[in-house]
């Protein structure tokens, strides 16, 4: 089940995990490199093909078509944003081979979640 908008939920009311599941599968569907870029919190882990360490918002620009592939996308995209699975290193979005684990990087109140490991095994 899908919450948001028409759910019941009110747009700021959403808990935050799930909204940033939300805005994540959007900068996809865009292919918004610049709001993904955002919103890892560097050193990113990459386990593809080769295993590889991103270290910065331009070393994902640059290599963003390598990064996330096609399966990668398919998988983030079909997860439904409140049933992601949790647990105390973050939340997983996507399934299987294929996935970004997130974080809730922010100390306090406000939740501010960032992309730690992006697993693309093809």
């Amino acid at each position: 089940m899908l919450l948001g908008a028409g759910q019941g939920i009110a747009e700021d009311e959403l808990p935050p995990k799930y909204a940033f599941v939300r805005d994540l599968q959007q900068a996809l569907r865009k292919n918004d490199r610049g709001w993904i870029a955002d919103h890892l919190h560097y050193p990113v882990r990459y386990n593809g093909r080769v295993a590889n360490v991103i270290r910065n918002r331009n070393d994902f620009v640059r290599n963003y078509a390598g990064l996330v592939s096609d399966r990668l996308r398919a998988a983030v995209l079909a997860q439904e944003p409140d049933r992601v699975f949790e647990n105390w290193q973050g939340i997983i979005i996507g399934d299987g081979g294929h996935n970004m684990w997130a974080r809730d990087t922010e100390a306090g109140e406000a939740a501010r979640y960032g992309i730690v490991t992006i697993n693309a095994s093809d």
